[in-house]
């Protein structure tokens, strides 16, 4: 079991996992058992993560003010929050599950908002159903909770009745302590027909009661329709302007404009999503911003723990009961051919996909223990649906997503007709259209005289067994069958029992795959319509259906403006496929398959920062959503900009004490170079400064510049840059924790006097900046790119390169035209003339000063090359127009200036630094106001 200690204000601590796992209540005939008892394909320490999960969610979420009162709740009696899944990981497995144990805790009323479409509707009512409120139909189950709708989605009946409550029923449910559970299409006219039925039945009952009432609301897909932009919505009129209905409309369950809500009445929303950049983006005003706590389910694979947390869990059962999302495809998974890029040929693409998917679906049919292939199971009669289940092969799938338009899905599987052997486009789409396109006979007898391109997929399914095998360790490969017994199959099974399919909106289309057995008219069944199919399909497969055993995917759909949000969700191919996984292909232009690879990678950046997080109860985030140089986070946020870690080729500290007192960093110099030895920068044929001979390394780099003082700039850490520069620490914590106490931003705290704003171009943030290189050539830290390379992901990077090619830093002074420099500095063995750069309310001006790009040999370009003077070092070459960048594998550099203007007191220092590429950075998004700025 689970075992959570808590604290003395009744948090989870700790998590402890027990080998024999017990349910959330010891009452068999509590919600938690009877959901418990219907879960199959778990294992033990899969189900007991769950239960953990579920617990933490409901124990700091639902219920993280204690029990509804108005004594400890807000006064606005409601609290958000937000539950971050991955695609097709078992998001709806934790959302029942938390209603279970909710319900267990006394919640009275559950409201599932079940997505925007009718099939997915219709998806969760069935789960629901099955697992959350199992059993037949009897008395006893109507007494023990209220189940609304009463009919099936599909049902022709007013929305007025669908959503339609007793208000004799709801007031015996209350008065025993029976739960209403509603079960909701995401759409706004459903919405604000449940509304209606609450006010009138429901929120009359609750007035007349004298203890809390507790909603709980469950938002399936919360990136779904449920955000608000603020910049669009500000562009719409109040009253008569296009706006948002549905966030409006969920609120509005429990919190309604008028008549004003029971005052008894509290309300939990838990929104539930697998991309919820766009619910972290939006603005504070939308009432469903998650703002008061967070969480990310876990998954299980080959590494992580259980206790502390992270964002996979080792699973004892192996491969089999692995997910297998973005780390397998686009990382451990890249030696086994998982992905491959598309060519120029596209009639060869679709062909060579479709083979492969024939090829692996009779390996997969080989292995299976069925007796029957999916073209005599088709051709059969059953006397029970239990019969025909347990006769039919799992089903085997093939997915192909060509774009968003109906018509283009129409088109490629006519494609796939055609190559087969249809005779003409013609006769294809009249095969669709009444359903019956299985792949034909001409196919078949083509079989022999291509065999060569159909074999060779048996070759390299077996290396990718080979491969899979060897990464993660399994007790021997899984084995592929001969290409003559493959042969044998796809000629009598798979080709002529594989049929294609449109899913889509279209009338002429199916609605969504069928898994079931279906019932003939004489009484007896057949098998599953869905067990060897080809779907071409797009928006309506890109959230929420499911494709039990998808094999193969080809993925032509392309974007001018890439949304890391809607692209991830289109990734079907992710979920619990590691008992077949060598099978597994994702055909996809190279440009494509790097999207998808930096997608997972800034996604398990999120995933990691939310992870760490919830280890700590003092405070909910705003999690730093990530985005690339070539992609947005979000297409549902308007304005989005992008912030980079990086300071910059060469950041100039902005600030500079006032010179009215002596300036403590003159002091820093004087010891700096007064205990280390340093020598004459000499160029153009003029004595340049002063340099050590000795550069500090990256980390000696950061303290050096962390000891800067500043009169008027004390930031601390309690604000933005403080919390990104966490987030980024959590995610290389994630990786490979770093010493105690050990932090990588570390600005001056205020000293009796408030806390100064903090700036964008914080002089902190560098040396963050320099802890955080050094920290990552040790580490392959999620969502940060490599500087200089759009599309180099550093976890892919080679770290021994990284190691050798750290840069370390130059320290000098820039000597100015004026007079020799009074005070501590005098002391030095060499006299600093100092410059007279100009100073505006604590800023100084100038900066680097001129420099000249095509400066000769015997000429100086300019202060940012200071140290190369130093070494006898070439410059890096000037293109036309551009500014260089130092080269990786470089040394950066800090240079001071000794800064007094005529009357000025004392010599204040002011601080260049110049920084190599070939670092880590990172895209934060953020939405930028009508000026362009964002905080």
């Amino acid at each position: 079991m689970m075992s959570d200690k808590p604290s003395p204000a009744g948090h989870l601590q700790t998590e402890t996992v027990y080998a024999h796992p017990v349910v959330a209540s010891n009452d068999a005939d509590s919600w938690w058992a009877r959901y418990s008892a219907s879960l199959s394909g778990f294992t033990e320490t899969s189900r007991a993560v769950l239960e953990v999960d579920c617990t933490y969610i409901v124990d700091r979420g639902i219920f993280g003010m204690g029990p509804p009162s108005s004594h400890t709740w807000l006064d606005s009696r409601a609290r958000r929050g937000l539950v971050m899944g991955s695609v097709q990981s078992g998001k709806t497995a934790s959302m029942l599950g938390t209603i279970a144990l909710s319900l267990d805790r006394g919640v009275d009323v559950v409201v599932i908002l079940a997505g925007t479409r009718l099939s997915l509707w219709q998806q969760t009512l069935d789960r629901a159903q099955e697992q959350l409120d199992s059993g037949p139909e009897s008395a006893e189950k109507r007494r023990r909770r209220i189940l609304v709708p009463k009919t099936p989605p599909t049902s022709p009946l007013p929305l007025a009745m669908r959503y339609q409550f007793t208000p004799v029923a709801v007031q015996r449910a209350f008065r025993s302590g029976q739960p209403i559970i509603v079960v909701a299409l995401k759409q706004a006219n459903h919405l604000q027909a449940l509304r209606q039925s609450l006010k009138t039945a429901v929120f009359p009952e609750i007035q007349k009661l004298d203890r809390p009432v507790h909603m709980l609301v469950l938002d399936d897909e919360a990136d779904d329709g449920s955000v608000l932009d603020a910049n669009v919505e500000a562009s719409q009129d109040p009253i008569f302007g296009n706006l948002k209905q549905i966030p409006r409309a969920i609120v509005d369950l429990w919190s309604p404009p008028s008549p004003i809500p029971p005052n008894n009445l509290f309300a939990t929303y838990v929104g539930y999503t697998a991309t919820p950049q766009a619910n972290f983006l939006q603005e504070g005003h939308n009432p469903l911003a998650p703002r008061d706590f967070l969480a990310a389910l876990r998954t299980p694979f080959d590494r992580g723990q259980l206790s502390p947390r992270s964002s996979t869990y080792t699973e004892p059962m192996g491969l089999s009961h692995y997910y297998t999302g973005g780390e397998t495809f686009y990382h451990r998974g890249s030696g086994a051919g998982l992905c491959s890029a598309t060519t120029a040929n596209p009639v060869d693409d679709l062909a060579d996909a479709v083979r492969a998917f024939l090829v692996a679906a009779a390996i997969r049919l080989h292995r299976s223990s069925s007796q029957l292939g999916p073209r005599e199971a088709a051709g059969k009669s059953f006397g029970s649906a239990t019969a025909a289940e347990a006769a039919a092969p799992s089903p085997q799938a093939m997915l192909i997503h060509p774009s968003a338009q109906v018509d283009d899905h129409f088109t490629v599987a006519e494609d796939v007709l055609m190559w087969a052997g249809v005779a003409s486009r013609g006769e294809a789409r009249a095969q669709l259209e009444a359903g019956e396109c299985y792949l034909s006979q001409t196919l078949l007898d083509r079989l022999g005289a291509e065999e060569e391109k159909w074999s060779i997929w048996v070759d390299r399914y077996r290396a990718s067994d080979r491969a899979i095998h060897l990464e993660f360790n399994t007790p021997s490969p899984r084995g592929i069958p001969d290409w003559q017994v493959v042969k044998e199959l796809l000629r009598s099974e798979v080709i002529p029992g594989t049929r294609v399919a449109v899913i889509n909106s279209d009338p002429s289309a199916d609605d969504r795959p069928e898994y079931a057995p279906t019932k003939n008219d004489d009484g007896t069944w057949r098998a599953p319509l869905d067990m060897s199919t080809i779907f071409v399909s797009g928006n309506v497969m890109a959230r929420g259906l499911t494709l039990e055993g998808l094999l193969t995917t080809l993925f032509l759909r392309t974007s001018a403006n890439p949304l890391s949000d809607t692209q991830m969700q289109m990734q079907r191919w992710f979920g619990y496929r590691g008992e077949y996984i060598e099978l597994c292909r994702v055909f996809a232009s190279e440009d494509q398959l790097v999207f998808f690879a930096d997608y997972h990678d800034v996604d398990e950046a999120l995933r990691n920062v939310i992870t760490g997080s919830m280890l700590d109860t003092s405070d909910v985030p705003l999690p730093v959503v990530l985005q690339g140089e070539g992609f947005l986070a979000t297409g549902k946020i308007a304005n989005l900009g992008n912030k980079p870690l990086h300071p910059g080729r060469k950041p100039f500290v902005p600030i500079i004490n006032s010179g009215e007192n002596e300036d403590p960093n003159t002091k820093l110099v004087y010891e700096l170079f007064s205990q280390g030895v340093s020598g004459d920068v000499t160029a153009g044929g003029r004595l340049r400064g002063r340099i050590l001979t000795e550069p500090l390394s990256l980390v000696d780099a950061a303290d050096l510049i962390d000891q800067l003082s500043f009169d008027a700039y004390r930031p601390g850490l309690d604000n933005w840059q403080g919390k990104l520069w966490s987030q980024v620490e959590a995610r290389v914590n994630a990786i490979q924790g770093l010493p105690d106490g050990y932090h990588l931003y570390r600005p001056a705290e205020p000293q009796g006097a408030p806390a100064s704003p903090v700036r964008k171009d914080c002089p902190y943030a560098i040396p963050a900046y320099f802890r955080l290189w050094d920290a990552c050539v040790s580490r392959r830290v999620r969502g940060l790119f490599v500087t200089g390379r759009r599309d180099a992901l550093w976890s892919k990077t080679d770290l021994v390169t990284k190691r050798r090619e750290r840069p370390n830093f130059w320290v000098g002074i820039r000597y100015g035209s004026g007079a020799p420099v009074q005070g501590k500095l005098a002391e030095l063995p060499f006299a600093i003339p100092v410059t007279q750069k100009q100073v505006d309310n604590g800023g100084i001006r100038g900066t680097w000063g001129a420099n000249k790009p095509d400066a000769g040999p015997g000429e100086y370009r300019g202060d940012e090359y200071f140290d190369y003077y130093f070494r006898n070092q070439p410059l890096p070459p000037v293109a036309a127009g551009q500014e260089p960048w130092r080269p990786a594998g470089s040394d950066g550099q800090i240079l001071f200036y000794v800064n007094q203007l005529p009357g000025q007191s004392y010599p204040a220092i002011a601080l260049g630094v110049c920084v190599p590429v070939g670092g880590p950075d990172q895209f934060a998004a953020y939405v930028q106001t009508a000026r362009g700025q964002g905080d």
